[in-house]
């Protein structure tokens, strides 16, 4: 764990992000949820697997 104070680090992440977009205002998705579903099995399977394993 860093000793750095908080504020310094806060300053630093401001500074990195300010140029940054972040956050998604479009009011639709461009993501079909088909292939999203998909995804989140893919990810649903890999963590069962992994769960066996260990």
């Amino acid at each position: 764990m860093a000793i750095c104070p908080t504020n310094a680090i806060d300053k630093k992440l401001a500074q990195m992000y300010a140029e940054k977009v972040t956050v998604n205002l479009d009011d639709r998705s461009s993501l079909d949820p088909e292939d999203f579903w998909k995804t989140m099995q893919m990810i649903a399977v890999a963590n069962k697997a992994m769960m066996h394993i260990r």
